[in-house]
Formats: structure tokens, sequence, C-alpha cells
């Protein structure tokens, strides 16, 4: 979540020192990639779990999909009602194809309009939530006697193959200018997008079956992880990598390579731990906060400081003041908004249908 608001900060204004200026133009595509990946991991132990219950059937798949609906909804709908108050507020219209927002379809095969941009990313993982738990379910039911955690596992791996074609389509059928146009076009449209979270369910499932293998080798590949991000972000140009030489790589190959390098930093992350319980307390609060952070931060908290407080100009210690401040303010709603919307939902969702042992 840093890494998205430290990205978008690049929307103040261009006069950030250079180094910086780079850093955040690298970092949101990084971050959203680890979101997915980090998603997919975590979702994948919940499905794995459940699969292997004695008395799995469609209940736990139906409780599944509802304490994610759960998770996600009342924080969207409520942060989707604001953003058409404040669009209408300042363009004085209503944001074009809302409906798509409301059913999460704003940019299933065609990117998003300007408004509310950040849901692009809440659409993929709606969708990935809904299409591999539910095909899990159906390849058990009809493979009864084969080995459940091997059924997801290929489940996934089937999907990530299906949801590559969309991409080498494209390659084919479509030509990309450059990487603002791929950004756009690629990035951000969802069905280009569903194989980065199956990416972590297969991974998961690698991870758990040679969990011992992984500890030993944690840390080389900890640093073939950073190789790769590294080379992908920092050295791409350098080797030549780019929408207009590698349209290919870039189309197909670039955004599952990210996946995969960010896989291989989980299993030294997983082993990280902080011995300052000061500073383990700040990394949950935080945790706990992200998804209203990613909600708050860029539609709504630096839309409107653009819009009352133009920051293009800005330089120097100016610029710092109005980023620290765009900062604090983002970690100071997105507490109210936890704390009095998003944890009444989820201390109900826990009530209702509590975690199954």
């Amino acid at each position: 979540m840093f890494l998205v608001l430290f990205s978008h900060s690049i929307w103040i204004s261009d006069h950030y020192p250079k180094p910086i200026l780079t850093l955040m133009q690298m970092s949101g595509t990084i971050g959203v990639e680890v979101f997915f990946i980090i998603s997919g991991f975590l979702i994948g132990k919940i499905i794995l779990r459940d699969i292997n219950r004695p008395n799995y059937s469609f209940k736990n798949v139906r409780r599944f999909i509802v304490r994610r609906w759960i998770r996600i909804f009342p924080n969207y709908y409520m942060i989707l009602l604001i953003n058409v108050v404040i669009w209408f507020s300042i363009y004085n219209e209503l944001p074009k194809s809302l409906y798509k927002y409301i059913i999460y379809i704003q940019n299933f095969f065609s990117p998003s309009p300007a408004f509310y941009r950040i849901s692009w990313s809440l659409s993929v993982e709606q969708f990935s939530y809904l299409i591999v738990p539910i095909a899990v379910y159906f390849i058990i039911a009809i493979f009864k006697d084969k080995d459940r955690t091997k059924l997801f596992f290929y489940t996934s791996l089937v999907a990530v193959v299906l949801f590559s074609i969309p991409k080498i389509h494209f390659y084919f059928t479509r030509e990309l200018k450059d990487i603002v146009d791929w950004n756009e076009n690629i990035r951000k449209v969802l069905i280009y997008r569903l194989d980065t979270v199956y990416i972590g369910f297969m991974f998961r499932y690698i991870y758990d079956k040679y969990k011992s293998w992984f500890y030993s080798n944690r840390i080389i590949c900890f640093g073939c992880g950073l190789l790769i991000i590294f080379i992908l972000h920092g050295f791409r140009g350098f080797f030549g990598i780019t929408v207009a030489q590698s349209p290919f790589f870039m189309t197909v190959l670039y955004l599952p390579l990210n996946s995969i390098a960010v896989c291989l930093l989980l299993p030294f992350l997983l082993e990280v731990n902080l011995k300052s319980k000061q500073l383990s307390k700040v990394f949950v609060k935080t945790s706990v906060l992200s998804y209203s952070i990613y909600l708050l931060h860029y539609s709504i908290i630096l839309h409107l400081l653009k819009v009352l407080i133009p920051s293009e100009d800005f330089t120097g210690i100016t610029l710092w003041l109005y980023t620290f401040f765009y900062w604090g303010l983002t970690f100071l709603l997105s507490y109210l908004l936890y704390t009095f919307y998003e944890l009444p939902f989820m201390r109900y969702r826990n009530k209702k249908f509590p975690k199954l042992k």
C-alpha cells in the first residue's frame, strides 16, 4: 500500500527530485503486483483449507464468497457514492458508464473511464474470487477420488493459461504506442490481469508442498526475485525492453514475470520476525488500514486537494509540505473510515460467518 500511495503522489507535481520521481514512476506497478500476488497467496490458503475438509460442499464456497463480499462491498460502494458526489460537484455531471462500477465491469474489456480510476484492481480481485473457487468445487465434484490439492493447482494453472490467451490475441490484433498506452490497455484491463491472482494461487500450493526447500533457499529466492524486479523496472530500457521494441514481451510476458518475482520474495519475507514490538504494531496497524487507504488516497483525497489547492507548480519545501500533508491526511481519514465504518462490518462478518477451524 505504501508503494501505491507513494506512486500516486506523482500526480501532485512533476517537480520532485529526479531520483524520487523515478521511484514514484516504478513503485505503482510493483505495489499492485505485490497486492495481487499476496491476495492470491492468502486466499489460496483459505481455499486449500476448505477443500480438504471432510464435509466440503458448496456451502463452503458460498461462505467464502460471502465473507469476501462483506469485506469488500461496504467500503467500495460507500466510496463509490462519495466519488459520484465529488465528481458531480466539480464537473456538474454524473460519471459516464456509472452502472459498470456497480457490477464491477468498468474495465472488463477496455480501460476504465476517468472516474474512480483505482477501482480497476478491485474488479480484478472480485472476479478472481469467483471464477476459480467455483470451478474448483465442480472439478472436485467430478473427480471425487482425486487429490483435491492437486485439482486446485491444476485448475489454477488452466486459469493462468486461459487468461493468457487474451493477451496473445491482443498482441496479434492490436498495437501499443508507448508505455502509457500499455498501462491503460493491458495493465489495467480485467481480462488481461486475472492470471496474476491465480499465479498467487499456484504458488500457495507449490510453497506448501516444498516448504522446507523454500525455507532452506529463501535468501537465494529473495535475491532472484529482487534481481528480476530490478531488471524489469530499473534496466528494462537498457536491455531494449520497451513497448515499441519488444511488444510481445511487454504484452504477454512482462506482468507474469513481475508476478513470479514477487512470489520469489515471499519465502524470505514470511520468515522475517520483527524484534521491535512497536515496529511490529505499526506494520500490523498499517496493514489493517490498507484497504481504506487504497480507496481514499487517490480519487477522493488527492483529487479534492488538487481542486482546492492546485499543486502543479509547487517546488522545494512547499512541495514536500504539501506531500506530507497529503500522506498524513490519508492515514487520518483511513483510520476514521476503518474504525467507524469498515471495522463494524468486519465484526458483523466474523460473528455471522466466523472462520472455520
